[in-house]
């Protein structure tokens, strides 16, 4: 790291000479804005909280503009995966859950590493992550821990997604288009200004597949899908200085789900009901006050989310466990900033943020015929189920409230020095959380024929658990960055800044729980002599608690930033690097329990680390053309794990992040004269490369008959998109294409133990085959 560090020291002082010596462009706006020169679009960045311009922030930040959604048909935030340097978010087969890792930080599930934000409003779920884009009108994904102004949940980053204002703009979006896979999809919106001061914007969209893999056992696709949803905004200036926004979003998708399976297949194999719906409204209402050198603004939100989920969890045609999850989450946010002018040499922001979040879980879990007859295989002759099937139901309330004070101070033209600025800040975040749960077991009962005698001994094995934990975190989260711009186009930072992940209870724990509960209230019960307790007590055996089973702490990061932007060539060239290193302790790892056949868990991990580097380029050498890379390099892995007292995880690479991200790509618009046909046709190819990734925290498969397991990862592998456009006035047709040349990869992969025979077997989500379409765009600008 330090030989790479006095490298890009080099290489900045090469840019940063050239750089001095060019006439710096005069920009005759003085707001915060970026140019994103290659592709010939200005998209404003203004932040309610950030004492440093979006473009100068001394921090890794890329900003995504709309017509870079379009011309990468980007359509949702899993879109985004390895566009942005050291982005990934994989595909595990359904929308409940949307893990963003970002510098090999990361959770496959629970409390999310990366927030985000809609329009200032924060979501409290990754199962609201994933949603239908519509009229965006930029994206900001900040890097590394951002825990300052953002709070918890933002150890690994921040993705900040805006739409558009009907102030700003008005017109008329129409969009039809299809494709293979019977992919349809069609949407509509419309911005219009009833007055002078005050607009209204309204859209709708509607979006569906066939599905790309087949369960052989029903002979169906698996994961067919819909998706539909609609918006409303409305902006209203009511003076000069004082401005109010309000803005609703409904998104509902419902389809299959879980297209998992077994390595070696073409198919999933399946025969438990596999399926995904989802409701989510998010609803946001903005203040903003802006007075002499200073402004005020508020956000309150509101998040409502309801889905359901069922899935084969022995992913077999047996009939041996099977899951459904049903979540319901209400969650309410205030934030309030009082921040000073960006033109100041002392600039600062202080703010309040305060938050309500109720989620109810029901997921009764079943273990079917074959489970009951593996089971009773294990029993001696004499004892015998009762039922061929044992219900595990649950009902888990999980409230949450927390609250937060920061500031955030920003110091330019520090000793004296013009475009050296220093930035500090502090944040005091407090949460408190709590389960209330309530679980049992049914069907449970077994019945005992004690041999040589003629007696029948029928015994109650059904067992309830109830009760309720809760505590609570402080945790303080400063910041500090010093930024020297050489040129308003050339930049130099360093940067540390802490961040943490919120702890909480683990409700998926207790499948495992009442299943040993069972078997204890089953051992309890029997005479003695006969599988029940000794009538001399053994040594006794130290479990832990139920609490402590449940329990996870947070997890905190501290990140460390070494980067710089430059551009030169009029403009032409742009190069944005950065270098960083971050530490996390306590580190929250998803546990498959028994291999899967008892569900699954968070525990706390001890220690990982995570260094690598960043870098993007663009290049316009001619208007009507333009090139674009990004690599991403991510070395993350676990510092000290001690898996059990023989088992030692330390050194091995934290899993489902991935090592490398990198995008190429191209865009190339050639302009007809006086053609009455068409006016331009826009080319874009685009190359997105992910890799390795390991599966397992042991970086290995399981042992099968002895020996040490081998490696077990996703080789980096790429795949190629591309679109071409003919546009004429208001009208454009699109010919796209996904994975052109039909990579095959594995999205995800697992190990699960098949309870009746022992053995364990590898499922996998495979990556979506070549798609290909048409879509034609209709848009108006008034």
């Amino acid at each position: 790291m330090k030989r790479l560090a006095m490298i890009v020291l080099a290489v900045s002082q090469i840019f940063i000479s050239y750089s001095r010596n060019i006439e710096p462009e005069k920009d005759d706006n003085p707001q915060d804005t970026l140019k994103v020169y290659y592709l010939n679009e200005v998209v404003v960045t203004s932040s309610v909280k950030e004492t440093n311009e979006l473009k100068n922030m001394p921090t890794a930040v890329s900003v995504v503009s709309p017509k870079q959604l379009r011309d990468t048909q980007i359509e949702s935030l899993p879109g985004l995966s390895s566009f942005i340097p050291n982005f990934f978010i994989p595909s595990y087969g359904s929308k409940v859950s949307t893990p963003i890792y970002i510098r090999g930080i990361g959770a496959r599930l629970g409390a999310q590493t990366v927030s985000m934000y809609v329009d200032n409003v924060p979501s409290f779920n990754p199962s609201a992550f994933d949603f239908e884009f519509q009229d965006i009108q930029r994206i900001e994904v900040l890097r590394g821990a951002q825990g300052t102004l953002y709070g918890r949940n933002a150890i690994g980053g921040i993705v900040n997604l805006y739409t558009l204002s009907p102030l700003t703009f008005q017109g008329t979006n129409l969009t039809i288009g299809g494709g293979s896979y019977g992919q349809f999809s069609a949407k509509a919106s419309n911005y219009s200004k009833l007055t002078d001061n005050f607009g209204i914007s309204v859209g709708a969209y509607y979006k569906r597949d066939d599905g790309y893999f087949m369960n052989s056992h029903t002979g169906k696709k698996v994961d067919a899908s819909e998706n539909a949803g609609g918006r409303v905004k409305l902006d209203w200036e009511i003076t000069p200085s004082f401005k109010a926004l309000l803005f609703g979003n409904y998104d509902y998708v419902s389809g299959g789900a879980f297209p998992y399976m077994h390595k070696d297949s073409t198919a999933a194999n399946f025969n438990e009901p596999s399926s995904y719906n989802r409701h989510l409204f998010t609803n946001g209402l903005s203040l903003d006050y802006t007075g002499n050198g200073y402004s005020i603004h508020s956000t309150t939100g509101f998040q409502y989310l309801k889905d359901d989920m069922k899935m084969d969890q022995d992913y077999s045609p047996k009939s041996v466990f099977s899951i459904r999850q049903m979540q319901e989450q209400h969650s309410l946010s205030q934030e309030i900033t009082v921040k000073s002018g960006t033109q100041r040499k002392y600039r600062w922001v202080v703010g309040a943020f305060g938050f309500y979040d109720r989620r109810e879980i029901n997921t009764p879990v079943a273990l079917k015929e074959e489970m009951i007859a593996f089971l009773q295989s294990h029993m001696p002759s004499f004892i015998t189920y009762d039922n061929n099937r044992i219900d595990l139901p649950g009902l888990y309330t999980k409230p949450s409230k927390g609250a937060a004070l920061f500031h955030q101070s920003t110091l330019t033209h520090l000793f004296g020095l013009d475009g050296l600025s220093a930035t500090a800040g502090l944040r005091l975040d407090y949460e408190h959380t709590g389960i209330d749960f309530s679980t049992e077991s049914r069907g449970g009962d077994i019945t005992v024929r004690v041999p040589g005698r003629d007696m029948v001994i029928p015994i109650d094995g059904d067992t309830l658990i109830e009760g309720s934990f809760s505590k609570s975190f402080w945790k303080i989260l400063p910041k500090f960055a010093l930024k020297y711009e050489f040129s308003p186009t050339s930049i130099i930072y360093l940067s540390a800044s802490k961040g943490y992940k919120t702890g909480g209870y683990n409700e998926q724990v207790f499948s495992e729980v009442l299943q040993n509960a069972l078997e204890e209230s089953l051992k309890s019960s029997m005479p003695p002599g006969m599988g029940g307790p000794p009538t001399v007590p053994g040594e006794e055996i130290v479990k832990p608690s139920l609490e402590e089973q449940l329990s996870y702490d947070p997890e905190t990061s501290w990140t460390y930033e070494l980067g710089g932007r430059y551009e030169m060539f009029d403009r032409k060239f742009s190069l944005t690097y950065a270098l960083f290193y971050s530490k996390v302790n306590d580190i929250q790892i998803i546990e498959l329990r028994k291999q899967g056949t008892t569900g699954r868990t968070i525990k706390n991990a001890g220690k990982s680390k995570s260094s690598g580097f960043e870098l993007s380029v663009k290049y316009t050498p001619v208007n009507n053309f333009s090139l674009y890379g990004d690599y991403g390099f991510a070395d993350a892995r676990f510092v000290k794990y001690d898996a059990s007292e023989d088992v030692d995880y330390s050194r091995n690479y934290v899993p489902f992040a991935p090592q490398h991200t990198l995008s190429l790509g191209a865009s190339y618009v050639y302009d007809f004269a006086n053609s009455p046909l068409i006016d331009r046709l826009v080319g874009n190819i685009q190359y997105a490369g992910v890799g390795k990734i390991y599966w397992t925290e042991s970086n290995k498969t399981t042992p099968q008959n002895g020996g040490s397991g081998e490696e077990l990862y996703q080789p980096f592998y790429g795949l190629v998109n591309g679109s071409i456009s003919a546009e004429k006035g208001a009208f454009s047709l699109e010919l796209w294409t996904k994975n052109l040349f039909n990579t095959d990869y594995h999205s995800f992969l697992f190990e699960a133990s098949d309870m009746t025979t022992g053995k364990v077997n590898q499922f996998v989500q495979r990556g979506y085959p070549t798609r290909f379409g048409a879509t034609l765009r209709y848009t108006i600008n008034r």
